[in-house]
């Protein structure tokens, strides 16, 4: 019976359609604003499929856009990075924005000018915004852009006026995929080794982990180790449901 349901669940996920990235599925938990690059963590909250594309920017949220993006300009008034997915990456993961996968240099395709960058955090405070988009200028097409999480350490959401400034795009919920902190100084900041490395906890209960203050700390270097996380209550009514339905099938085969 196991192995037949092991079977089952192996042909469930091999037929089931490429995973479109939600807000929350990834979130930031550390950031290095004097660094040489400045940098930041990623930690995957659900499943990634290779080829997902994922952008970074310190432009700040205007209420209609990103700050100084434009048809030609393809980094606003301050930095655009770009992370591909090379290979699946599963939920826990921590992945560095030094690695390899992130594009730091080069054109951004569909503009004159603008390149692709490390972002380079104001140690007065800054945002980082992750958000899918076109490959062709993804910081001005608004109309196809994802928003996935956004991580503030200036103390407050306001609609972006300088490069310390930013609000908070449609489809991000505050204290829950827009976290503000009041930690606008020279150096990192991280959540707290202690809360990553406690019990297992769904997608929204670690998102609600991370936007409490006191779990996260100044300090370096940023995290790396995996944390534990385990699928959303409607993700095993999901998997049983499609479960029922190969074994309906297989039944019927038989």
């Amino acid at each position: 019976m196991f192995k037949r349901l092991f079977v089952l669940a192996a042909v469930a996920a091999a037929i089931a359609p490429a995973h479109a990235l939600t807000a929350g599925d990834i979130a930031i938990i550390g950031r290095i604003n004097n660094g040489s690059p400045d940098s930041f963590a990623v930690v995957a909250l659900t499943n990634i499929a290779a080829g997902e594309v994922i952008y970074f920017t310190d432009n700040g949220w205007t209420g209609t856009g990103f700050r100084g993006a434009s048809a030609t300009d393809g980094d606003g008034n301050e930095n655009l990075t770009k992370w591909t997915v090379a290979a699946p990456v599963a939920a826990g993961t921590v992945v560095l924005s030094t690695a390899a996968s992130f594009k730091t240099s080069g054109a951004i395709a569909g503009t004159t000018s603008g390149s692709y960058a490390s972002l380079a955090l104001s140690q007065s405070g800054d945002q980082i915004y992750a958000f899918q988009g076109s490959a062709n200028n993804p910081l001005f097409n608004t109309a196809v852009q994802t928003h996935l999480y956004l991580l503030d350490d200036s103390n407050g959401f306001e609609a972006a006026s300088s490069s310390a400034t930013g609000g908070v795009p449609t489809g991000l919920t505050f204290g829950s995929t827009a976290v503000t902190l009041n930690f606008s100084s020279g150096g990192g900041i991280r959540v707290k080794s202690s809360v990553l490395a406690g019990p297992a906890m769904d997608k929204t209960q670690w998102l609600s982990t991370f936007a409490i203050a006191s779990n996260w700390e100044a300090g370096t270097p940023l995290p790396t180790a995996s944390i534990s996380v385990v699928p959303e209550p409607e993700s095993y009514a999901l998997l049983l449901a499609g479960l029922a339905g190969l074994a309906f099938v297989a039944r019927r085969r038989a």
